[in-house]
């Protein structure tokens, strides 16, 4: 070997000696890490069949727990009264006013992206779904150790929306086969039911809309104060903005994904508001042949 070529080597070596280094000293924080983030990932699944809201104590009573949310949901619309079908129209009709000036929403947000902008959004679409994980595990932990049932209780919802809501929105997503803007197709291209879809496709509506949205209405249905909705609604606004920022969406398809991502989060939690005893209420007497009425009133 001559020795221009040792010479040559000399550094790659050195560099790569350097790299096993390094990389020895950070594989035990990365798999530390690792097991942190499947813990709080999987925490709910694995201890909410022992919870104690709603009588799930066991794997049956879970599964039983699943299934009579997952049938409400979807039967919900059987349900609904006048005003319910005029907030349909009312929503179905913004959605496709939105759609019409897609292209050139999508085409001004492109021009005014920024440099902040970008870093933004590149860690919502990287970590916003994991943060979401690792929330509803930490609400968990966060009632195992405090013993507080609600906490529990938001945490199996939470983890009942955002399972439902994005089951509705990947099969919505196939159905409609909506191009995303980066196919540059138009916002009215579209290529349902092919299997396996195009690259471009699935774009409506946006799942990283609809997950944000599920997880957060049913935070903020559950703890009312105005910071917890503040901080709550607005992680879920800017999950979605990044997605058009990012060019992955138009803003139809995140706007559809966070309606559908609140309507199923807020049926859960009136779903299971119903099954509680009301505050008080009215019942009829009849005493020494003398009907009225008295108020019995629940202390909790």
């Amino acid at each position: 070997m001559s020795r221009q070529n040792l010479i040559a080597r000399v550094p790659k070596e050195k560099k790569s000696s350097r790299d096993s280094i390094l990389s020895r000293r950070i594989a035990p924080a990365f798999w530390i890490a690792m097991i942190v983030v499947m813990v709080c990932t999987f925490l709910p699944v694995a201890v909410l069949a022992v919870a104690e809201p709603d009588g799930v104590r066991s794997v049956d009573g879970l599964v039983k727990h699943f299934y009579e949310d997952t049938k409400h949901v979807f039967s919900s619309p059987l349900r609904w009264g006048q005003s319910d079908f005029v907030r349909l129209t009312t929503l179905s009709v913004s959605a496709f006013a939105i759609m019409l000036a897609d292209e050139d929403l999508q085409d001004r947000v492109q021009r005014e992206r920024t440099q902040t902008s970008d870093r933004i959004s590149r860690w919502t679409d990287r970590y916003s779904k994991r943060v979401i994980n690792l929330s509803i595990g930490a609400l968990y932990l966060s009632g195992l150790v405090c013993d507080d049932p609600k906490l529990k209780h938001t945490a199996l919802l939470c983890l009942e929306s955002v399972a439902l809501a994005e089951g509705i929105t990947k099969g919505l997503k196939h159905v409609v086969g909506r191009s995303r803007p980066y196919g540059e197709k138009g916002a009215f291209n579209f290529d349902p039911m092919r299997f396996p879809p195009p690259p471009y496709s699935l774009s409506f509506p946006s799942g990283h809309a609809t997950s944000a949205f599920a997880f957060s209405s049913v935070v903020a249905a559950q703890y009312r104060s105005w910071p917890v909705r503040l901080i709550s609604y607005s992680f879920a606004v800017t999950v979605s903005l990044a997605r058009v920022n990012n060019n992955a969406h138009f803003l139809s398809d995140v706007f559809f994904g966070s309606v559908v991502g609140m309507a199923v989060g807020r049926c859960l939690v009136q779903f299971h508001r119903s099954d509680q005893r009301d505050d008080w209420y009215v019942l009829p007497t009849n005493h020494a042949g003398r009907i009225g009425a008295g108020i019995s009133v629940w202390l909790r």
